[in-house]
Order: C-alpha cells, then structure tokens, then sequence
C-alpha cells in the first residue's frame, strides 16, 4: 500500500506546488504548503485504499463462503435429451 501513498502524496505536493507558484506565492510558502498537501493527500489515500481493500476482502470471502453447485444436479439452462420417437 505504500506504493499509492508515494504517488498520492508526490501528486498533491506538485499539484499544490504549481497552483500556489501560479498564484504568485513565493517559493518558501508554496513549498510549505505543498509539504501539509502531501501529507494529507497521503492520509486521505491511506484512508480510502484501506476502504477498498477491506471490501475486496470481504468480497473474495463471501464468494469462497458461498455454496458451489454439485456436479450431479443438471443444469437448468442445458437442453434435455429426449429419446427418439418410435413409431
């Protein structure tokens, strides 16, 4: 999970960066302030990965805990074979 936390916190840094140099902040407070955004661009990743890898989770679990179908039950779907007509 680091790996996402890298990319979302370096993604909120530049973005962050480049809006307050475009804004015409100086170097020091945009670089402030992109510090503070990739912090909480991280927690905000960390928070929403941990979300889906829970649910993920749950979903493998669930459908390892659900009843397999026999294989001597015919299936519903498959065409029945009938026998030929004698006449």
């Amino acid at each position: 999970m680091s790996n996402y936390l890298i990319h979302a916190g370096g993604a909120g840094f530049l973005l962050v960066l480049a809006l307050n140099h475009l804004a015409g902040n100086d170097w020091g407070t945009s670089i402030m302030r992109g510090c503070v955004a990739a912090l909480a661009f991280a927690m905000l990743a960390r928070w929403f990965m941990r979300g889906v890898f829970s649910e993920l989770h749950l979903s493998l679990y669930e459908q390892q805990m659900r009843p397999q179908p026999s294989a001597e039950a015919p299936d519903a779907d498959a065409p029945q074979e009938t026998p030929p007509a004698e006449d």
